[in-house]
């Protein structure tokens, strides 16, 4: 009889995980949504074209995972079709200057996304700091 090498047992949870209960949304971020949209991929079509499933591509857009770098990049951005990183780049550096958005919309785009326990948080900080501001 044949003896294989096993492995022991891993818990499944006990691997660290790329995705985080973190969100960060980045200018990167941002700029990859925009291109992909434009270039009318859903998020399923460009995962197939990147070999990754569209749960990857959902977390790098929406802060949960950081935006991909060098290698990792140029295989996204191949995927979107069009675009090599010096011109990404190129799009954040203008996507900063030209962003519209106000901290106040960027704070409400991240309540719209915490939980209930949350928001109670951030309105009790909120009022906290206004209150020690005499405002």
């Amino acid at each position: 009889m044949q003896q294989f090498n096993t492995f022991p047992p891993q818990n499944i949870h006990e691997r660290p995980s790329k995705r985080t209960d973190r969100v960060i949304m980045t200018d990167e971020a941002r700029v990859l949504r925009e291109l992909r949209q434009l270039r009318g991929h859903s998020m399923r079509s460009l995962g197939v074209a990147m070999g990754k499933s569209d749960s990857y591509v959902s977390q790098v857009e929406n802060g949960r995972m950081d935006p991909p770098k060098d290698n990792a990049l140029e295989h996204y951005l191949a995927a979107i079709g069009g675009i090599n990183s010096k011109s990404f780049y190129e799009r954040v550096r203008r996507y900063r200057q030209d962003r519209t958005q106000t901290d106040r919309d960027e704070l409400l785009e991240v309540a719209k996304r915490a939980t209930e326990i949350q928001v109670r948080q951030i309105l009790l900080l909120a009022k906290t700091i206004l209150a020690t501001q005499g405002l």
